[in-house]
């Protein structure tokens, strides 16, 4: 038996919730999440208990925490604070996913329904892959990096740490993507991409 406490209460904090929720074994279940506001859930209808605000957070050591944020720069933050208080997190992976038995998945990873991690690929830690997404064979994606939905990382993709894909982009293969960078929605990557630029239109160019 698990519980889980999703940290963050926005939008993929719903998703993860219809994702997931349904289809939990029998004994696991949703107990609550973690977020800055002012009951964010509650607002947007669902009967789900805040547990308090992020920071501050004391951990319980029979919970695992579910990283709900997508802002890459916020996951990087909130997931080393935690850490340091003792949290323990899950790594998610929906039952209509694909995941292939060479493929290698961090601490705090979420896979939505239909998304593909193909063979060898590496999902770094509390990096989430929405529905319908790749990882192709033989990419990364770095730590604390999204991937929208429908986004491809086609075979030998480099991504690093704490970059952000919009919908519908489309990274070439053994393209490198450096850390910190943000793929605008249907970029089409050709090119290696530097650290921290934003990229956007097919073929990609800087913002």
């Amino acid at each position: 038996m698990t519980d889980y406490v999703l940290v963050g209460g926005g939008a993929f904090a719903r998703e993860i919730l219809g994702w997931f929720k349904p289809g939990l074994p029998a004994g696991d279940r949703f107990v609550g999440y973690l977020d800055d506001g002012d009951e964010p859930l509650r607002a947007a209808g669902y009967d789900l208990p805040q547990r308090g605000k992020i920071i501050g957070f004391k951990p319980s050591a029979d919970e695992r925490l579910v990283m709900a944020l997508t802002d890459p720069a916020g996951k990087m933050a909130v997931a080393k604070g935690l850490l340091a208080a003792g949290a323990q997190f899950a790594t998610l992976v929906h039952p209509r996913a694909w995941v292939t038995d060479t493929a290698k998945l961090g601490s705090g990873v979420v896979i939505g329904p239909f998304a593909d991690v193909s063979a060898d690929a590496q999902v770094g830690d509390f990096a989430s892959v929405n529905g319908y997404s790749s990882v192709g064979h033989d990419a990364h994606l770095g730590a604390y990096g999204t991937l929208s939905g429908y986004v491809d990382l086609t075979g030998y993709v480099k991504v690093g740490e704490a970059s952000f894909f919009g919908s519908g982009a489309r990274v070439l293969p053994g393209v490198t993507v450096g850390a910190g960078c943000t793929v605008g929605a249907g970029a089409v990557v050709v090119r290696n991409v530097a650290d921290g630029a934003t990229v956007y239109a097919a073929p990609a160019r800087k913002l």
